[in-house]
């Protein structure tokens, strides 16, 4: 997938792009490949990629990195679908570690993680919110690292899927729950250690839902701050004139899934060469 892309190379938050001039044209380091991996499922099913994720985080902590690697797959299939492929896919991730000669010289808790088989306990955003009212958390606000933490620790320290959040607080193309339409068929994975790993959502497929979604977002609202506009997503829209077909999707953060795997705090413990606000080489 390009690594410079227009706004459609964004994930929610606008303000951690990283800006450049392509060539007397505004342009950004990617954050992620899913609108591109989108538009290849109505021909090719299943596809994915690997590649750097670009976040400008002025946090310099054990959680955020400005570049890391991302893992991305779309392919066509429902909501259900997504989170066995996301359970299959982190499984075969420890499976192969725990496997290897390295693992112990890394310090990899090999019989604990033994232990982390599908399917993850499931909960909805709506009933995290519950188990976190104590904490003053209320419905529609996005969860925080710590709210992370103390939901996994709640319900036995293994993989967690929070499912089913708020519209307002995701990806425009996220769909709509048939049964809630304030929700959206969406997913989280949170694992100990690391906290979300895993983002994930079925799609809004269909050309008028998805213009009237990107327009009322607060992406859009945030673009248009920055100087961008609508146009940016031409090529992307107009491709669902033509071409919607049922299909989902998620980013799986490797080094969260390492940091996972070391019982680490600190995701630069996970990562070669954690790059940071203050670690430019």
């Amino acid at each position: 997938m390009p690594h410079i892309t227009r706004a459609t190379g964004a994930c929610e938050n606008i303000y951690t792009l990283f800006g450049l001039d392509y060539f007397g044209e505004r342009a950004y380091l990617s954050q992620t490949g899913q609108l591109y991996l989108e538009v290849l499922t109505p021909f090719l099913s299943k596809v994915w990629c690997v590649g750097p994720s670009f976040r400008a985080e002025d946090r310099v902590d054990g959680r955020h990195l400005t570049e890391f690697s991302l893992l991305e797959l779309e392919f066509k299939g429902d909501f259900d679908q997504l989170l066995s492929e996301i359970e299959g896919v982190v499984c075969s991730m420890i499976r192969e570690l725990i496997k290897s000669e390295d693992a112990r010289e890394l310090g990899v808790r090999i019989e604990e993680l033994r232990e982390v088989n599908a399917p993850f306990k499931r909960i909805t955003y709506s009933e995290a919110v519950e188990l976190l009212s104590s904490e003053g958390v209320k419905w529609g606000d996005d969860l925080q690292s710590h709210h992370e933490r103390m939901l996994v620790e709640m319900l036995g320290g293994k993989p967690l899927f929070i499912t089913h959040y708020p519209k307002s607080i995701k990806f425009f193309n996220m769909i709509e729950d048939d049964e809630d339409p304030k929700v959206v068929r969406s997913a989280d994975l949170i694992l100990p250690h690391s906290g979300e790993a895993v983002g994930a959502a079925e799609r809004e497929y269909r050309y008028h839902r998805l213009v009237e979604r990107l327009m009322s977002s607060n992406m859009m609202k945030m673009l248009i701050e920055r100087g961008g506009s609508p146009s940016d997503f031409d090529w992307y829209l107009n491709f669902y004139r033509d071409h919607g077909v049922q299909h989902s999707g998620c980013g799986i953060g490797v080094n969260r899934v390492t940091q996972f795997a070391l019982a680490s705090d600190d995701i630069r413990a996970a990562t070669v060469y954690p790059m940071n606000k203050e670690s430019l080489l």
